[in-house]
């Protein structure tokens, strides 16, 4: 990651921003998860840790981390220690794995790029706000059946095993696709 990029100082203040979030709304695990990334996001922006270079996992690397996942977030309780261990381990996974150190500026600008990175945007800004407006409105009035977050949406998806795994499936491929179609091969 270079240092002072725009890009590293965005997702810095994003994941301190969540950081502090989950540690307000005393969820000690998401709190540690966030504090995690955001630290090495930091590290990695001060030149102090080089990670790696993004490269393409091959599909059946990616088909395992699939399937350890969904394992992993289908038999193991979500707010639990083994749970929060997990996602330490994943997120360093990720990172050895498909992190970029050239920012997406450095990669040719095409109309259909800058087009696709701004819906991109927009839906992830609207869609954050949407959320926070929801967990803030259903804290106020205590009634998250009427201000209901994406958790309370999903929550009768992932009460039952066969659920968790559709789920978990569906969240993996979107995340393991969106890293394979970034990579230039």
């Amino acid at each position: 990651m270079r240092k002072n990029s725009r890009n590293s100082t965005l997702w810095i203040i994003t994941f301190f921003i969540g950081t502090i979030f989950q540690f307000w709304r005393g969820s000690q695990i998401d709190t540690l998860v966030f504090a995690v990334i955001t630290s090495l996001l930091l590290v990695a922006s001060q030149e102090i840790l080089e990670l790696p270079n993004l490269r393409a996992t091959n599909l059946a690397t990616s088909l395992g981390i699939l399937f350890v996942c969904t394992l992993v977030f289908t038999f193991v309780g979500i707010h639990s220690v083994l749970s929060a261990i997990f996602y330490l381990a994943l997120i360093s996974v990720v990172l050895m794995n498909m992190w970029r150190s050239d920012s997406i500026s450095e990669v040719e600008s095409t109309p259909a790029l800058r087009r696709s990175s701004m819906i991109w945007f927009t839906i992830g800004v609207v869609t954050c706000l949407a959320e926070l407006g929801n967990y803030f409105a259903a804290d106020a009035t205590h009634n998250d059946k009427v201000y209901p977050t994406i958790t309370v949406l999903i929550d009768p998806l992932v009460a039952h095993n066969g659920g968790k795994i559709i789920f978990v499936l569906l969240w993996a491929i979107i995340g393991v696709g969106l890293f394979r179609v970034s990579v230039k091969k």
